[in-house]
């Protein structure tokens, strides 16, 4: 009786120690997974960085990436990453997890970059990266998604046929 009991209890902290550090549900939080995942499907990475000091960042994760409309996109086009930016004084307490390498670290929040499944850059208007800083809506961000998903295609979708 004593082991079930501590079969269960182990059972349950595990359980929130696997789910706990998904700031956003169903997204990926490893980059080096990703990567093979995009290799594998032949898709764009959307990596969503954020960061705890930001106000904005909640509100995306709570009122825009679960947009019934935006999230059924961007599953099926693209691998989604969150990764988390905070540095230094940024981060809480406790131990911050997901942390971005410091190539991604980025000193606006919320922030979009989207990439090809070996990281290579998709240009945005003259730009070095596709990158997209700030609060959108899921109309907005579903455009920014199209706008990225197309340069893919164009630029890299022969080399993962």
């Amino acid at each position: 009786m004593k082991r079930l009991i501590v079969f269960i209890i182990l059972i349950f902290f595990a359980n929130i120690s696997f789910g706990a550090n998904d700031i956003v549900d169903g997204w990926e939080t490893d980059l080096e997974q990703a990567k093979e995942d995009a290799n594998r499907l032949k898709k764009p990475i959307m990596l969503f960085l954020h960061s705890v000091s930001c106000f904005y960042c909640p509100k995306v994760i709570e009122q825009v990436l679960p947009n019934p409309v935006l999230a059924k996109y961007l599953k099926k086009n693209f691998i989604r990453l969150e990764l988390d930016t905070s540095t230094g004084s940024d981060s809480i307490e406790s131990e911050v997890t997901d942390q971005a390498p410091p190539r991604f670290i980025v000193s606006i929040t919320p922030a979009y970059l989207f990439m090809g499944p070996n990281e290579e850059k998709l240009a945005r208007n003259g730009k070095k990266h596709m990158i997209v800083y700030g609060f959108w809506d899921a109309n907005d961000t579903k455009k920014w998604a199209q706008e990225a998903l197309k340069r893919f295609k164009t630029l890299y979708g022969d080399k993962y046929k």
